[in-house]
């Protein structure tokens, strides 16, 4: 018969193997990793996993992402996009995930009464703004187009006139699409189904203008930062655990010309680019959506956009603009429920 004390010594024995055996099969494994070269900017992936081999796992992340970007990737004449728009005119193959993001550029042309229109390509095209060897530059040393020639080129753009299917696309002659502001966070959306199909534990994606979030356990704080800024360089942060967000901006991709700034979100109505919006964040939980509704918003103007996010119940935005050279914002009331705050 065993005495309490080497009862309660073999207790101790039991917890101590117990507590190893628990720490063995909920070990996990993090690591941070970036590519400089991806989605025309730079990636970086957090992730935890039960693998040691978490390094060689983030970069197939990064592997898969590039097989995506390979289609949209405007500046590559082998992307299944550049095929299409070589052969407007005539029909073409409809690829599975470029059918996925027409629908929305679809849903997002018919919210904003065909303000966000992916066919604004030939006028993106016009400004400079597709130029490759300027794609990392915040300040381009660029002049406005000819009105004549922007309103002549007008002519070219318009969604409704694209006829797609499942099975075949036709644009008309002439015509050219962009999913400028669609991929980046398609592509993240897949990305981070990618990884919870391999068993990552938790993980955040960072493109800059884009972020998606996974398996977190504590929320994260998220920094806008300031359209205009001075002294400081963020204009107001707020709280994420799970979900997406994107940030559409006028000083993202612009020029100055005269004391007047040009930016590259373009209106298809008139050709030229928006002016007084300055940046539009949307939190969805899809990045894809976030991506979509930051420019859809950033076309309207600051009410309308914030009346037309209420169409969509799991989302909010913060938008800043300019009223009377004053920057002001518009937030949606859910940002108090992500501790928003003005910095």
């Amino acid at each position: 018969m065993m005495t309490r004390k080497e009862i309660s010594s073999l207790l101790i024995l039991l917890l101590v193997i117990s507590y190893g055996f628990y720490k063995y099969v909920t070990r996990s494994y993090s690591d941070i990793r970036t590519n400089q070269d991806l989605l025309n900017t730079s990636v970086t992936i957090e992730a935890s996993s039960k693998s040691k081999g978490i390094g060689a796992q983030i970069d197939s992340v990064f592997s898969y992402m590039r097989t995506l970007e390979k289609k949209f990737d405007d500046y590559d004449p082998e992307s299944w996009i550049s095929k299409v728009n070589s052969n407007s005119g005539r029909s073409y193959p409809m690829d599975p995930d470029a059918y996925e993001l027409l629908t929305i550029a679809d849903s997002l042309y018919r919210l904003t009464g065909g303000r966000f229109d992916i066919t604004v390509k030939p006028l993106f095209d016009l400004w400079g703004f597709s130029d490759s060897t300027h794609v990392y530059t915040d300040s381009l040393p660029w002049t406005p187009p000819d009105s004549l020639v922007i309103k002549d080129m007008l002519h070219r753009v318009g969604f409704n006139r694209v006829r797609y299917n499942k099975d075949r696309i036709i644009l008309p002659a002439g015509m050219k699409i962009t999913f400028g502001a669609l991929a980046k966070g398609y592509i993240l959306d897949k990305a981070r189904e990618y990884m919870q199909r391999h068993r990552f534990l938790s993980g955040q994606i960072d493109c800059l203008s884009s972020m998606t979030f996974f398996g977190k356990k504590i929320a994260q704080v998220v920094h806008i930062q300031h359209p205009r800024p001075k002294d400081k360089s963020t204009i107001g942060n707020f709280k994420i655990k799970n979900g997406s967000l994107s940030t559409s901006g006028d000083y993202q991709l612009y020029f100055e010309y005269q004391g007047q700034r040009y930016n590259h979100i373009l209106d298809p109505f008139t050709g030229y680019p928006v002016k007084d919006m300055y940046s539009v964040t949307v939190i969805h939980p899809s990045a894809a959506w976030s991506d979509g509704l930051s420019t859809a918003l950033f076309v309207l103007p600051p009410e309308q956009a914030a009346e037309k996010l209420k169409n969509f119940a799991e989302a909010n935005a913060v938008i800043y603009y300019n009223n009377a050279g004053e920057t002001v914002s518009l937030k949606t009331s859910g940002m108090k429920d992500l501790d928003w705050h003005e910095e």
